[in-house]
């Protein structure tokens, strides 16, 4: 019996479409990194093989590459559902280094002054002075704890403005002096500057504390690795992200730097702020 062209056109396609399938829904199958499952291929005519792997949540995009895809579309691949490998071009060989001197000409002082002296606009040192503070690491913020939680000084935040709990101290301060106004009329500004000094001491040596302003929500399984969260509510400490994993039910982990980690669920909103010490 001899097989027609259309049979054999029909089962390399049935082939292509299962490798394809398996691709998506395989053991090894790429991931959303935001924890929405596996990636599923769609067409893309800007990328180099036509074909592109997105999330159908969040759009996150990984183009197919080449050697991927021929590996995929293989008449008979040995073990389909083994992790595609790639393999390492050959590194050139460096040349050997010699002991050749090339002598220079000496340059004279006449030479030098017709030389013009170089500038830099202010854009470039900027630049310059940016990638060196990026190399710097960071200093911890003021209030962290052992467990990797870091103490705020906010209590109350009024649309984009935070109000310290130093607020607190001065209005403590003035009640008491206002109470004790016939003893002493110094007592109206001298209780509210020692309540706020002592305040002032306490965040900064005694009990440190950071300020911190809520910038906006997210929902628990978007948080990204790095941003500063409360851990309870719109107050409270703060935890910097450091993974967050999807769990049962539709639940996530969420775990912060230094330990701390907490099950969520997916969609609750958690407020994620800028730390200012």
């Amino acid at each position: 019996m001899v097989n027609r062209p259309d049979d054999d056109a029909h089962a390399t396609d049935r082939h292509h479409a299962s490798a394809l399938r398996l691709l998506e829904t395989g053991p090894h199958a790429p991931r959303c990194p935001h924890g929405h499952g596996p990636l599923t291929t769609t067409n893309d005519p800007d990328a180099p093989t036509g074909v592109a792997m997105t999330c159908p949540h969040c759009g996150h995009r990984r183009s197919m590459e080449v050697r991927m895809l021929r590996a995929l579309l293989t008449p008979h691949p040995t073990q389909p559902d083994q992790p595609l490998t790639t393999t390492t071009p050959p590194q050139p060989e460096t040349p050997p280094l010699t002991d050749d001197t090339v002598e220079l000409p000496a340059r004279t002082r006449a030479d030098l002054a017709r030389e013009p002296l170089g500038k830099l606009a202010a854009d470039d040192t900027r630049h310059s002075i940016d990638l060196d503070d990026d190399l710097d690491p960071q200093p911890p913020a003021r209030g962290s704890q052992p467990d990797g939680t870091i103490r705020t000084t906010g209590w109350l935040q009024l649309g984009p403005w935070p109000i310290s709990s130093g607020v607190w101290a001065l209005l403590t301060g003035a009640a008491l002096g206002l109470a004790l106004i016939d003893l002493a009329t110094w007592l109206t500004l001298a209780l509210p500057a020692a309540t706020f000094t002592t305040w002032y001491a306490t965040i900064r040596w005694i009990r440190p504390a950071s300020a911190a302003r809520n910038l906006g929500r997210a929902p628990a399984a978007e948080l990204l690795p790095g941003e500063a969260v409360r851990l309870y509510g719109p107050i409270g400490p703060v935890g910097i992200v450091d993974q967050v994993t999807p769990a049962h039910h539709q639940q996530v982990l969420v775990r912060y730097a230094g330990g701390t980690q907490h099950l969520l669920p997916a969609a609750s909103p958690r407020h994620i702020v800028e730390l200012r010490n």
